[in-house]
Order: structure tokens, then C-alpha cells, then sequence
């Protein structure tokens, strides 16, 4: 083979040469080898081989757009009689400079024949066995670091019984293992059962090999098969059963759950779903070309989307919103354009990304590898860059700022499998020491002497967290690791239940506060949460969009309703009691272009942040942006005069360090940060400022102009005073939530919400009361209600005071941000 040409057109060329890689034995017996490797689209790769000789081995090189890595192994002239059976064994490997791994083996008896290797002039031979290699153990050396596996315990069947790991910060494990052997069936190297320090994994098996269970750390998932070997049935943790059948391909066409849940499915000849019908009866299509790509998606409702192929392009067209692909030689994506913005992509000869562009834009951020493929330099559009170097066992990232940060891991046999031990941050203070336990799970993480411990069940699943504002927090948990209770410090329980989904059905906070309860459709949604101080509902399309949503509250009703067009993109929404309706007109990528009656127009850079803003009453907002993307300038103009005009300028880790205000430049304002960009500084219209820390990053204290600020915190990390230009003290209740403030009284439920403020203080009292989602939905005050609303999304999207005088308070956004209230009586 000389060349391979991709679907796409990419080609790649190989040259060959020879290699006597036995000259002892066999001088006139030469090896076909590949000499080079190039690319179509750039890359080349040069092999070179050395044969060794009796104490030598043989030694290929590679020369990559990436390094050299040398491999050497075992060769005929290596060998002698009686180790023949190590020809062409792999000894040691090197990448570049920094990393070489070493193997170790052992052999495996599995016949009595002659294994011999023949030659013109002599004769090499291991008399009366042959044997199977085996790896007893790799050794990988990685910038300082070591990393061992050591494989022990062999069966007949060349199955390691125990496999032992180490390498940096205590990694240190023992993994003992058991296999399935049915060799009728010619099963010879399932595994079955594991164990490690402090947990297990055992597996059971039918007489065809099929796993028809497998128990994690005690907590067991089964199955039962049909007679064609496919699963029937899963019982899953809780004793929960799905049911699987009607199989056409190996795909089930029928599956039932537990809560009434059915799912159905065609699948034709060729093997591909070519329609899904959900638990709600609502059905999705595929069609599909020659070469099983799907070709088109029919939505339950809506526009249907249809998609083609290029012989290196895809097109996805659903209404007027498309999105085109195009790829490279070698099937990698270089561009992808969604509703006419584009990003662009340049992928190397490794298929690693090194450049991708900006929404719209020619510049972007830059990637470079190292030879083991870690990211070790990013570049960002304006030239500021980041770089990664790598030690033993850890990574130093020095930002834009040239702030260095160091990661501590956790290693065992792999390098590559690390998990976070510590972070040595550019402010010492601010350093960060975690502790794990044999399943690497974090038991405690320190910072600047305060530590936060996690418990974990034999199962392990989260059993308590202690926080030293709060104290221990502990948790209870089923089968399936839902929790199940919880409790804060000295609180009281809140307990949880599930359904057969593992979905919340019930919450029953401790105390009086209401319980609430939850019911959900067939693909999960939440379609009603009670509670006595206001029940929600909900209401979905066939595609699973939001519809409607009614709170019930003190005999009052409020509904909004949600219109959506044919692309599933938000259209209006219609306001709970007034009946009003705000139209968004949103573009091709579902964005507002409108806020009708308030906003006649909004425009959008390729990013997708806004550009300008064109209110009703004649006033106009304008957004600018740099190169990173970030906000530049901001002004607002009504009637050619400009009220705001302020322009930002940031340091290459994306803080602001300067306001300049072009309208009154007294508001002009100086910004500068710590290593660890906490804002250390600022100057501005009050004069100068300066704000302290302590390594947990609460502020100690601050200075403005003529203001200054003390606080203190207690042994719980918890701000207990505050002192110098103003004074106040706080205590806080067993969830940490403040209950005094000088003077100022608070009450919490068990929720833990916000209830009551000055509850002793009849004239100013304050009372509240939350919906079944947690959402404000009255507030009680001077003896009058104001009733709010919240959508899903968390915006508040009414209140309303029946009395003394009837008042409707309407709140419109834009991009999820308040923009106006509309108030009527």
C-alpha cells in the first residue's frame, strides 16, 4: 500500500525500504519496512531501523512533526536458545525528552513443541515448550516522576491475578482480580470480580457469559436475557426493572419503565431508529441515506430539520436557521457556520486543534502541544498567552499576568489518570492542601488553616460534609444514592422521597414549614409542585417546551403563557393577570430582536453578546468589544445627546483595570489586583481605595477616600463584625443564615428561606412566604400583600398588591436581564 486517500480527498503517502533485521542467521532474508509517512495536508514522518546484535537490541526511530520517539525490542540477534520466545517484544519506549517506559516479561508454557527459530547459518531454539509472553511490568519515567504497574499472579490462561500501581503523592494501590473461565464456550479472560483497598466490584455470569450482575461497593444492577442473548430486563438499584423486548439489530423496539413510562421504536433492516416514541406518546422520525447518515429529523411539532452531505460538508437546515460543516482531508472539522457566523478551525497532523477562531472573526486563540499532547502554550487574539509547564507529578500555569499557579496530583501507573492534590496559588496564603481517600474521593481540603472534611458510606456516596461556618451537615441516602435526608449542623431533617423515576415526589422540611410535593409527566417534566403557600403548575408542547406555568396562592391566580415559533425559539410571553403579551421577534438563533412595546430593536455581535440596544422611548444603547471578546465601551444616547460614555480596558487575565468616562472624566476610575485577582485597588471619584484579604479571600478591610471598613470573622469563618466608619455585629442560625444585624431581626424556615424580619416589631414586620419551588410568592407588610410571581427561569415576572389600592407591577427582560417594569393599577 503506498497510499491511503480519505472520503474527503486527504491523502497519505508511505515509502518503503528494507531492513535485514537477521544478518546472523538469515543474511540474504530482508523485511519489507516503512521508511516515511506524509500527509496531503502537511506532516511528515521519517522511520529509521537499526538491527542489534547478540546484548543489543533493536532500535526503531521515528521522526515526527512533533519529536522523535525511539522504540527498541527484542530482535533475532538479541536471542539465544531458549528465550526465542521474546523475538519482537517491545523493551523500551521514547518520546522526546520527556517520558520513557520500560516493559518487563515473563513467560507462559502452552505447548510442548519445539519453538524454534530457523537460519542458513545457525539455529536458534527453545527445546520442548513454547511459550506465550506475558507483561509482568511497564515502567513509565516522566519528568522526574515514576509510575509503575506491576502485573502478578498469572492463570493458565495468562490473566493477572493482582495488578500493583504507584507513582506520585501516595498513589499507591493493589487491585487483586478474578476471572470467568468457561472454556466450552472458549471464555477464557472475563473478568469477574475486583477488589481494592477499601471497596469491591463482583460481576455473576450465565453459562453463555452473559453478566447478569454486577455489584459496585454493595450496591447491585442485574439483568435478565432473552433466548437470542439480548437483555430482557435491568433491575436497577432500588429494585427498580425496565423491560426490553421486540428486538430488531440488537435494538429494543419496546421498553417499559416503572411510573407507566413506555417507549417505542422502529428500526429497519439496516439497523437504524427510524422513529423514537416517547412516554408521552410523542414521536420523532430519522430518514437516512445509503450509507445510514441521517438524513432528516421530524419533530412530534415544529419545522422538521433536514440535513446533506458533501464529500467533505454537512448541511443541517431546520426553517430559515442553517448549519453548514466543512472538513478537512481527514473528516476533521475547519469551519462551522450556524445562521451565517462563522468559527474556523486549523487542525495539525496529530488531528489536535491548534487555532480556533472567533464567532465571526479571523482571529481567535492558538494551541501548542507538547510531543505527549498536552497543551502547553494558549495564545489569545490579543496576543497575551498562557503557558502550562509540567514537573513531576505536577503543572505550573503562569497566566497573562505572569502569575504562577502550581497543581499537585495524585498519580498511580498512569500519568495521564491524575486527580488534584494540592494548588500552590501566586498569594501563599492562598494556598489549598486536599486529602483523598483509596478511591480518590476528597475527605478534606484545607485553606489557610481552615479544613472542610467529606464523609463518604461504605458505598460511597456522600455521607456529611463539615464546614466550619455550618458544622457537619449529614446526609442520607437510598440504594440508587438519591439523598434522602439532610440535615445542617443543629437543624432539624429534611427528608426526601422519590418515585420509581428517581424523580423528588415529596419534601417534608422539619418544623412548620410546609411540605411539598411534586408530580412529573412521562419524559419528566415537572408538571405540578404543591405546597400550602402556593402551588405551581406547568404546561409543555409535544417537543417539550414550556408552555405554561400558574402559581395558586391565597385563592389568586397567575399564569403566564410561553409561544414559541416552528424552530422551538421563544416568540412571546403572555403576562400573568394583565393578560399582556411581549412579542421577541427572535432572529435566526433564537435571540430577541425585539421586547415589543419597550425595545423596537437589538443587535448582536458574532459573539452573541448584545451590540446595540434601540429602546421605544428614543434612547439608545451601544456595546463595543475587543478582541477577547469583553465589553469595551458602553454608551447611552437620547436625542443626539450622550448621557454615558464609558470605555474599559482589562489586563491580559480579564480584569478591569481602567474606566474612562469621556462624558465627566471625574467619574474615571483605576483598578489593580493581587497575584490572585482579587481587586486589591482602586482610585476614583471618592479618591483612592485599597481592600484586603486573608487567604480564604474574605475581605479583612478596606479603605475609601474617608471611609474606611474593619471586619472580623470568628473561629467558624463566619463575619461577626464590622467596624470604623460604620459598626454592626451579626449572628447567624445553624445553616449559616444571618438572624441578627444590628438590630435588625431575621427568621428562616426549614427550607432554610428568608421568613419573617423583625418579627417582635409589629410596625416593621415583615413577612414572607414561598411557592412549592422555593420561589418568593408573597410578602406580607403594614397588614397588606404583595403577591410575586417567578417563571422557571428564576426572573420574577409580577407582583401584585390587592389592596389598599390595586397595584400591578410588570417586569420585562431582555436577554434575561431587567430591563423595564411596567406599573398599573
Amino acid at each position: 500500500m503506498s497510499q491511503t486517500t480519505y472520503p474527503q480527498g486527504g491523502t497519505i503517502n508511505y515509502g518503503y525500504g528494507f531492513a535485514y533485521f537477521d544478518p546472523q542467521a538469515n543474511p540474504y532474508y530482508r523485511s519489507t519496512v516503512v521508511t516515511s509517512k506524509s500527509r496531503s495536508a502537511g506532516g511528515s514522518w521519517a522511520f529509521a531501523y537499526s538491527p542489534g546484535g547478540p546484548g543489543s537490541l533493536d532500535t526503531t526511530t521515528i521522526n515526527s512533526p512533533s519529536g522523535t520517539e525511539v522504540y527498541r525490542h527484542i530482535g533475532p540477534n538479541y536471542v539465544s536458545s531458549g528465550t526465542v520466545w521474546t523475538v519482537g517484544l517491545l523493551k523500551s519506549k521514547t518520546i522526546g525528552s520527556l517520558q520513557t517506559e520500560t516493559y518487563s516479561w515473563d513467560k507462559q508454557k502452552i505447548s510442548s513443541e519445539n519453538f524454534l527459530r530457523p537460519g542458513i547459518f545457525n539455529l536458534k531454539v527453545d527445546a520442548g515448550e513454547t511459550n506465550a509472553p506475558i507483561l509482568t511490568q511497564r515502567v513509565i519515567e516522566r519528568e522526574g516522576a515514576t509510575y509503575t504497574t506491576t502485573y502478578s499472579g498469572f492463570d493458565t490462561y495468562g490473566n493477572p491475578a493482582n495488578i500493583a500501581e504507584s507513582g506520585t503523592f501516595g498513589g499507591n494501590r493493589t487491585t487483586n482480580l478474578t476471572y470467568n473461565i468457561n472454556t466450552s464456550k472458549w471464555i477464557i479472560n472475563q473478568l469477574k470480580n475486583e477488589s481494592f483497598s477499601g471497596g469491591s466490584i463482583t460481576r455473576d455470569f450465565d453459562g453463555d457469559g452473559n453478566m447478569i450482575s454486577i455489584t459496585r461497593d454493595g450496591v447491585t444492577t442485574s439483568h435478565t436475557y432473552d433466548s437470542q442473548g439480548s437483555v430482557s430486563s435491568t433491575t436497577f438499584p432500588r429494585s427498580l426493572k425496565h423491560y426490553y423486548s421486540n428486538y430488531k439489530r440488537g435494538i429494543p423496539q419496546t421498553e417499559s419503565q416503572p411510573e407507566g413510562v413506555s417507549i417505542s421504536r422502529v428500526v429497519n433492516d439496516a439497523g437504524n431508529v427510524t422513529s423514537e416514541t416517547n412516554g408521552e406518546g410523542r414521536t420523532t422520525g430519522f430518514g437516512y441515506d445509503g450509507l445510514n447518515r441521517v438524513t432528516s429529523i421530524d419533530y412530534p411539532t415544529g419545522t422538521s430539520v433536514t440535513i446533506s452531505y458533501g464529500s467533505a460538508s454537512k448541511t443541517a437546515t431546520r426553517g430559515s436557521l442553517t448549519e453548514a460543516t466543512v472538513y478537512n482531508g481527514f473528516g476533521q472539522p475547519t469551519s462551522v457556520s450556524l445562521g451565517g457566523i462563522t468559527r474556523t478551525f486549523q487542525i495539525d497532523a496529530f488531528g489536535r486543534k491548534t487555532f480556533e477562531s472567533d464567532p465571526g472573526s479571523g482571529s481567535g486563540t492558538t494551541y501548542e502541544y507538547d510531543i505527549l499532547n498536552r497543551v502547553k502554550k494558549v495564545t489569545n487574539a490579543d496576543s497575551t498567552s498562557q503557558t502550562i509547564s509540567f514537573g513531576a507529578g505536577n503543572k505550573t500555569v503562569t497566566d497573562e499576568r505572569s502569575k504562577s499557579t502550581t497543581f499537585t496530583y495524585r498519580a498511580y501507573g498512569n500519568p495521564d489518570q491524575q486527580f488534584l492534590m494540592g494548588i500552590a496559588a501566586p498569594e501563599s496564603s492562598a494556598n489549598v492542601s486536599i486529602q483523598r481517600n483509596s478511591r480518590d474521593l476528597t475527605t478534606q481540603v484545607t485553606q489557610a488553616g481552615l479544613t472542610r472534611y467529606y464523609g463518604y458510606y461504605s458505598n460511597y456516596y456522600l455521607q456529611s460534609v463539615s464546614n466550619p461556618e455550618t458544622g457537619a451537615t449529614t446526609y442520607g441516602r437510598d440504594a440508587a444514592g438519591n439523598m434522602t435526608s439532610r440535615s445542617v449542623g443543629s437543624s432539624g431533617t429534611t427528608n426526601y422521597t422519590y418515585d420509581d423515576q428517581n424523580r423528588l415526589s415529596v419534601v417534608t422540611y422539619p418544623g412548620s414549614t410546609p411540605s411539598v410535593t411534586n408530580t412529573y409527566n412521562k419524559v419528566h417534566k415537572l408538571l405540578t409542585a404543591t405546597s400550602s403557600t402556593g402551588t405551581r403548575s406547568f404546561g409543555y408542547d409535544w417537543n417539550g417546551n414550556l408552555t405554561s406555568e400558574t402559581l395558586v396562592v391565597d385563592g389568586l391566580t397567575f399564569t403566564a403563557v410561553y409561544t414559541y415559533n416552528g424552530l422551538d425559539q421563544l416568540s412571546a410571553i403572555t403576562y400573568p393577570r394583565s393578560n399582556a403579551t411581549v412579542n421577541y421577534a427572535p432572529d435566526t438563533l433564537g435571540r430577541p430582536t425585539q421586547v415589543s412595546g419597550y425595545v423596537n430593536s437589538v443587535s448582536y455581535w458574532p459573539s452573541g453578546q448584545i451590540n446595540q440596544i434601540a429602546y421605544a422611548n428614543g434612547t439608545t444603547t451601544s456595546y463595543g468589544q475587543n478582541a477577547r471578546l469583553w465589553p469595551s465601551n458602553f454608551s447611552t444616547q437620547r436625542g443626539g445627546t450622550t448621557y454615558i460614555s464609558s470605555g474599559y480596558s482589562y489586563d491580559g487575565a480579564g480584569n478591569l483595570t481602567n474606566i474612562n468616562d469621556s462624558v465627566d472624566n471625574t467619574y474615571d476610575r483605576t483598578l489593580t489586583y493581587d497575584g490572585i485577582n482579587r481587586l486589591s485597588t482602586v482610585s476614583g471619584p471618592w479618591g483612592s481605595g485599597t481592600i484586603n484579604y486573608n487567604g480564604t479571600g474574605n475581605i479583612t478591610s478596606q479603605v475609601f477616600g474617608g471611609t474606611s471598613l474593619n471586619y472580623t470573622y470568628d473561629g467558624s469563618n463566619r463575619l461577626s463584625s464590622v467596624s470604623g466608619s460604620r459598626n454592626a455585629t451579626y449572628g447567624y442560625d445553624a445553616y449559616g443564615n444571618i438572624v441578627s444585624a444590628s438590630g435588625t431581626a431575621y427568621t428562616y424556615d426549614g427550607a432554610p428561606n428568608l421568613r419573617c424580619i423583625n418579627c417582635s416589631d409589629p410596625i416593621n414586620k415583615i413577612e414572607y412566604a414561598y411557592d412549592a419551588t422555593n420561589h418568593r410568592s408573597v410578602i406580607t407588610k403594614g397588614g397588606f400583600k404583595t403577591y410575586e410571581m417567578y417563571g422557571s427561569n428564576g426572573n420574577q415576572l409580577v407582583e401584585f398588591t390587592p389592596l389598599p389600592n390595586s397595584r400591578l407591577v410588570q417586569y420585562i427582560y431582555l436577554g434575561g436581564k431587567r430591563i423595564a417594569q411596567r406599573v398599573s393599577n
